[in-house]
């Protein structure tokens, strides 16, 4: 690897100081951070101390630690270590004092947390807020609004519940229900955060605290702009422990507002503990227009782009009702690039780009079988995320954070992916997954089968109870589709996976990090629906909407597309401004 001025700065940087590598897309961050780590790691004198190198997703995670395989030649071990934060927090902050908080005292000596998502719905307030009691699982402290945030499943409550007075009878009550839950033993991963923050104020705990601060004295965090309030309190009383803190990231790519991830308090963090900036600026990944465009998107200053990668204007697309209609434009004009990948705000845009609209209810069900019936091992993954949505939801499970909707009960999630596996290939063979029955013909074979399945051999012990309901379930076919074959609803969708097998869609989440050969950025046919309109993306250069817009736009190395409503004059002159050309 061929090092930049920039790029050897930070890998000679300080150890014994707070630094932040503010890393522009495409500077080769991960491959820098790689190579730093590698040298320290090497030059290492405090063992049994270690450094800790701490990402947001597994995905990142695996990531660095394959490149630091090719750096050292061999997996980064003991005393060192790279982990997600959330990890980091549970596993080596709270997993062995958190009994001190939550007074949880274990099950048959084991008194692990176990970690639920808010689909879970136990420990409930035992009097009503705003008309109903809630779920533990359901809601979370908030530490910069010093306020709860609920998040029910249900839109239309969630705002009414976010946007009430808690009164103090009802926030007493909160904070019952979550204690009752964590003396359980069970946690939300933000109850994770509070439980750390508890504990680092107990001077009883003291010195575990400073033990962890000797254990790991230097930590780097990747993508540090998705920090939130409550791990930026971390950050603040582990550096009161003498830890040194690396940040490495883009505050220009903050997304994560939803889990309360704010750069203007990453900002101040770095200027109150005095970390020392060390720059990125130039853009290895993507050609210079579309650097040029994203620079144009936040009203930044003009960075440089790869010079050796050919410089083609970002394209304009425009649909009339369904951004569907664009899908053979798009394979025409991407059909030399291999990594072609679509990309929306939310999964609803996706949908309606890729099926034309949305599948619902007893359809979920039909597609998964169709899915899993086509042989493809994508479209296998597919059918197993959609069938075990709708298993989970039809059975209302409590399922975990991780997945695809696992049962609390279930501790491998191995055999659950088998499990939802089998169940697949049980309908399958059951004529389930084929396209020429009607959908009344449909309903009685997929309704027989899976009637049958709490006998099957492969059901998992520790959900034999959950599943009787289903040898009585009912399915009927959708509204005024009962003649009707699956494939006049179905093999469109089915046909345009086939068809575009080259394509991938993700949300603009699922692709920080990536990158492509090309990127599609669809827009969503009005504004209001989670900051996923053009219009939105261009309100205000400060915005999260902005950055959305940043992330996804800053993927691709040669050609950027994207797909908006039928545009007004005025529009045009707006986007063709910012860069975009006119297909």
């Amino acid at each position: 690897m061929n090092l930049t001025d920039e790029q050897k700065a930070y890998i000679g940087a300080p150890l014994d100081q707070h630094v932040y590598l503010n890393a522009c897309p495409g500077s080769g961050k991960t491959e820098v951070v790689a190579a730093m780590v590698a040298k320290v790691v090497e030059e290492w004198t405090g063992f049994p101390a270690g450094i800790a190198v701490l990402t947001f997703s597994n995905s990142a995670t695996d990531e660095l630690k394959d490149r630091l395989v090719r750096h050292l030649g061999e997996p980064l071990g003991f005393p060192h270590l790279v982990s997600t934060f959330d990890s980091f927090v549970h596993s080596r902050m709270v997993a062995s004092i958190a009994s001190e908080v939550t007074e949880f005292p274990g099950k048959e000596g084991d008194s692990r947390i176990r970690i639920l998502e808010n689909k879970a719905d136990i420990f409930h307030t035992r009097s009503k807020i705003c008309g109903r009691s809630i779920s533990a699982c359901k809601y979370n402290y908030d530490l910069e609004t010093k306020g709860f945030t609920f998040s029910t499943g249900e839109r239309t409550r969630d705002k009414q519940l976010n946007a009430a007075a808690i009164s103090k009878v009802a926030r007493e009550e909160l904070i019952d229900t979550k204690k009752r839950f964590w003396a359980a033993g069970f946690a939300t991963y933000k109850d994770v955060d509070m439980i750390a923050l508890a504990a680092l104020q107990r001077p009883a705990l003291a010195s575990y605290f400073q033990r962890l601060a000797k254990r790991f004295p230097l930590v780097i965090v990747d993508e540090c702009q998705d920090l939130s309030a409550e791990q930026l309190a971390m950050v603040r009383k582990l550096h009161g422990l003498g830890v040194k803190f690396h940040f490495v990231g883009d505050l220009n790519q903050s997304i994560y507002g939803f889990r309360k991830s704010n750069p203007k308090n990453v900002k101040a963090l770095l200027a109150e503990l005095g970390f020392a900036e060390l720059p990125l600026t130039a853009n290895w990944r993507s050609g210079q227009p579309i650097v040029d465009l994203c620079s144009n998107l936040l009203r930044i200053d003009r960075i440089s782009g790869n010079p050796e990668i050919v410089p083609v204007k970002p394209l304009l697309l425009q649909y009339v009702k369904c951004p569907s209609e664009l899908l053979p434009r798009i394979i025409e004009i991407t059909s030399g690039y291999k990594e072609v990948v679509v990309v929306a705000r939310g999964h609803s845009t996706l949908q309606r780009f890729r099926k034309g609209d949305n599948f619902k209810g007893v359809e979920v069900l039909a597609l998964a079988c169709v899915a899993a019936s086509s042989g493809s091992k994508k479209e296998l993954n597919v059918a197993v995320a959609l069938f075990a949505e709708w298993f989970a939801d039809k059975l209302s499970l409590q399922v975990t954070r991780s997945g695809p909707h696992c049962p609390v009960a279930i501790e491998s999630k191995l055999a659950w992916r088998k499990f939802i596996h089998q169940c697949l290939k049980h309908l399958v063979a059951a004529g389930a997954g084929n396209l020429e029955l009607t959908w009344k013909q449909w309903a009685v074979v997929a309704k027989r089968a899976m009637r049958s399945l709490p006998d099957q051999s492969f059901v998992l012990a520790e959900i034999t109870t959950e599943l009787e309901p289903l040898r009585d379930l009912i399915l009927r076919a959708p509204p005024n589709q009962g003649d009707t074959t699956l494939s006049v609803r179905l093999s469109e969708g089915v046909a345009q996976q086939a068809t575009v097998d080259g394509l991938r869609y993700e949300t603009i989440h699922q692709v920080k990090g990536e990158t492509h050969d090309a990127t599609v950025v669809v827009s969503s046919l009005q504004k209001g629906v989670h900051l996923s309109h053009w219009l939105e993306w261009l309100a205000d250069p400060a915005s999260e909407g902005a950055r959305f817009a940043y992330v996804a736009s800053s993927r691709p190395r040669h050609m950027l597309i994207w797909a908006v409503k039928k545009l007004k004059a005025a529009e045009k002159e707006t986007l063709t401004g910012l860069g975009f050309e006119l297909a």
